[in-house]
């Protein structure tokens, strides 16, 4: 039976960390880009909720594999978990680099090179959610290759998801805090060479890790199984983002540039926006099965 209290901390773990690796990134591929980047305060509140929800996490899987309550967790125990386990690592490194995110964020107006920091700080502590996945069972080289994959994955999804974040952002709000409509053309016109890399990455890591996870034995035994029913939805829905995605690309964004020239962006803002919202609640819920999925054992492993 799934645990919906820890499937719900995982799932909101990932979704905050990919919108932390993903806005700060952004803010280091569009730099030129002003209006439509995160702020200062968003950042910090996203590491902020990051390392409230890693110690959370933390501790109610720490109770859950000692068997007891987390208010009845001795010192010993979280000692030992802390210096000999992978999940105990993992947690410490990623408090490591969400605590220099927090500090690099403070410097972000005055210093240009605080934001890679606070970029490649944000990214490591995404990275170390493989650390504990199904990656983390693999040994020898091929076990290296899957973490590897599995951190390439992460934080392809990562861009993807800032980039939707901040679209959507920039759409949804009100008339007079809206951002010029010029912005947010180039916004999606400088994003499609950079969503075609995270695309092409997320398809062969995607592939890399389907092997390796479950293997040729394990692919007849999808459609049976709980792990392979939402994998199979998670890959649907990813279907569905890149037809919209390349729908912005091929018919929307022209439109737009079109109305603009024309003055008249209505209704091609309109359909904008709905591609936008339906493709970014898309993610939320894939970002949603991948939190569950890691809860689950792939059929080559029952």
């Amino acid at each position: 039976m799934t645990d919906w209290l820890a499937a719900a901390l995982r799932f909101a773990l990932y979704l905050d960390l990919m919108l932390l690796a993903g806005l700060a990134a952004r803010c280091v591929y569009a730099a030129r880009q002003a209006s439509l980047l995160p702020s200062r305060r968003v950042l910090s509140a996203l590491g902020g909720l990051a390392v409230i929800l890693s110690v959370t996490g933390f501790l109610y899987s720490v109770a859950g594999m000692a068997g007891v309550a987390v208010t009845d967790l001795d010192q010993d125990t979280l000692r030992f978990v802390l210096a000999e386990t992978t999940p105990g690592w993992s947690f410490l490194v990623r408090l490591a680099a969400l605590t220099a995110a927090l500090v690099a964020i403070a410097f972000v107006t005055r210093r240009r090179t605080a934001i890679w920091v606070v970029a490649a700080a944000s990214g490591t502590a995404l990275a170390t959610l493989a650390w504990v996945g199904h990656a983390a069972v693999s040994e020898g080289p091929a076990g290296t290759i899957h973490l590897l994959s599995d951190v390439a994955h992460l934080l392809a999804a990562a861009l993807w998801v800032g980039a939707l974040a901040v679209l959507l952002a920039s759409l949804i709000q009100p008339p007079a805090q809206s951002r010029p409509l010029s912005d947010m053309h180039d916004a999606l016109h400088a994003f499609s060479t950079v969503g075609s890399i995270v695309v092409a990455l997320l398809l062969l890591t995607g592939t890399v890790n389907l092997w390796l996870t479950v293997g040729p034995s394990g692919l007849p035994l999808l459609p049976a199984s709980p792990y392979g029913q939402l994998l199979i939805l998670k890959l649907l829905l990813f279907l569905a983002m890149l037809g919209l995605a390349a729908l912005n690309r091929v018919r929307l964004t022209p439109r737009l540039a079109a109305a603009l020239a024309k003055g008249d962006t209505r209704t091609a803002t309109g359909a904008l926006r709905a591609s936008i919202v339906a493709e970014a609640a898309a993610a939320v819920v894939i970002v949603a099965l991948v939190a569950w999925l890691g809860m689950l054992a792939p059929p080559s492993a029952s």
